[in-house]
């Protein structure tokens, strides 16, 4: 099989995912809807919460194009941080393969945490969650080591098709990228919970902040759905299910979707701003997406 016809197989693969995930979404917040008699029922929306969750999705924004410079840094680039925000956000498609690496591990950290109650879904015992939990916490730290992350940063190139050249790093500088992508996903858990709650999702607080982002993980491993559209929204739905038992049929797929939309909208802003931060006139549009230098 030639790599084109495996790539349209894989593709036509993240049509279908992406298809059959937003029917059974649509199907099951339809039911809960029935089900509360009216979205008027189901629907809860606290116009104050929204806000401070906005808020805290802005700081999640802002830390993400923090990341960005601090990951050329260690790449042995030397940026500003407004550069940095900007390249950030007008680089999506063609990310850094170092930042891509750790956007992913950044996640999976959050997932750590969620082990045992996945166990206890799963019918485990505490012991097994805990072992679990333990092994994914020396699996992701070994991942930043030097001679496994170059491994890691090869497979990824080879997924996202690019060429990735790393100049040596140590491990304490690796290691120092680590709670700095821990943080910034825990901002997005906390303006997620927040979202959450002004839609009347009522879940703890911990481990709800740990739930988009874990699914944010998932969803960059499904490497068949563009953006991991479906696979996160998936995902989400079952975490919240997993921490919040009893909570109302309909709503969790409800806010899954608004968190696409949420997050979408809060990058399609970065993008907007990112372009006068780098000093992009609205005539140099075409030679920055057609490869070309700006005059």
């Amino acid at each position: 099989m030639t790599k084109e016809v495996r790539g349209r197989l894989l593709g036509l693969l993240g049509v279908v995912f992406i298809a059959a995930s937003l029917w059974f979404l649509v199907k099951s917040f339809s039911a809960g809807v029935h089900q509360a008699g009216g979205i008027g029922n189901l629907l809860q929306f606290n116009i104050p919460l929204f806000i401070l969750s906005t808020v805290l999705l802005a700081v999640h924004i802002t830390v993400a194009g923090f990341t960005w410079h601090m990951v050329t840094r260690v790449s042995g680039g030397h940026l500003g941080f407004v550069k940095g925000f900007a390249i950030h956000y007008l680089s999506q498609v063609g990310k850094l393969i170092l930042e891509t690496v750790f956007i992913v591990l950044g996640c999976l950290m959050t997932a750590v945490p969620l082990m045992p109650f996945i166990a206890s879904e799963a019918g485990l015992g505490p012991a097994t969650g805990t072992i679990a939990a333990i092994g994914l916490s020396l699996v992701l730290l070994a991942s930043v080591h030097p001679f496994f992350f170059s491994r890691l940063a090869s497979l990824a190139a080879k997924v996202m098709k690019t060429e990735t050249s790393l100049r040596k790093c140590t491990f304490s500088e690796m290691l120092t990228l680590v709670p700095v992508y821990f943080g910034l996903f825990i901002f997005l858990g906390s303006a997620f919970w927040v979202m959450a709650l002004a839609f009347g999702l009522r879940m703890p607080f911990f481990p709800g902040i740990l739930i988009y982002p874990a699914a944010m993980g998932i969803g960059y491993l499904a490497i068949f759905a563009p953006g991991g559209l479906g696979a996160r929204e998936l995902t989400t739905v079952w975490l919240i299910h997993l921490v919040v038992p009893d909570c109302e049929p309909g709503l969790a797929e409800l806010t899954a979707l608004v968190a696409r939309l949420w997050i979408t909208a809060a990058e399609v802003i970065a993008l907007g701003v990112s372009f006068p931060l780098f000093g992009l006139s609205p005539s140099g549009l075409k030679e920055l997406f057609s490869g070309k230098s700006p005059d």
